[in-house]
């Protein structure tokens, strides 16, 4: 049977509907606001974490604490993300609006916001096999930073996947200019702030 293609934006409405897997949801289903505010997040937080990830030393890694700062960086922006989202969405609100349609709205924005928290978890996990002596902490340091590189390298696939299109090598080489521009952005925090 054929499947049926759907124009970049077209979105059924809900926003909800499941993948082929079945227990995650299909982003092609996402309405185009929430696939972009989710994108917005994915490329904030793993800028923020890679921050991060290149300020930390070996001394750090090896004392557990840079394990708690890629966590505590990565929670404290997702906070602080969904704070400031939720006060701009009240911004003109007259309350006019449902309770429901309010509780969808934060249900949206945490759900929405959740890319930046889960982008210290992969930099957590590998400091804290370095921390108990698993792996070398150069080593750590240095596949937790290429790691998000490439998570944020794959941002044009990605774009070009929930559009709708199929990948193609320039949706790819503009990731590889975006992970260069953030290796950069975090580069320059960590000079500038420490």
């Amino acid at each position: 049977m054929p499947r049926s293609r759907r124009l970049p934006d077209e979105r059924p409405s809900g926003g909800r509907g499941r993948g082929r897997r079945g227990g995650r949801p299909d982003p092609a289903t996402f309405p185009v606001e929430q696939m972009r505010d989710r994108m917005s997040s994915y490329i904030y937080g793993n800028i923020t974490v890679l921050a991060v990830a290149i300020a930390v030393n070996p001394d750090q890694i090896h004392h557990g604490a840079a394990v708690l700062t890629v966590l505590a960086t990565a929670v404290l922006t997702y906070l602080a993300h969904v704070l400031a989202h939720l006060v701009a969405h009240g911004l003109g609100d007259d309350g006019s609006g449902s309770d429901d349609a309010r509780r969808e709205s934060v249900v949206t924005t945490v759900r929405n916001a959740n890319p930046i928290a889960t982008s210290g978890l992969i930099p957590a996990v590998l400091y804290a096999a370095a921390w108990i002596g698993w792996l070398p902490a150069e080593w750590a340091q240095i596949a937790a930073t290429v790691i998000l590189v490439v998570r944020i390298g794959m941002v044009g696939v990605f774009m070009q996947r929930f559009s709708g299109k199929r990948p193609t090598f320039l949706g790819l080489w503009g990731g590889i200019v975006l992970a260069a521009v953030a290796f950069v952005i975090g580069f320059v925090k960590v000079v500038l702030t420490h």
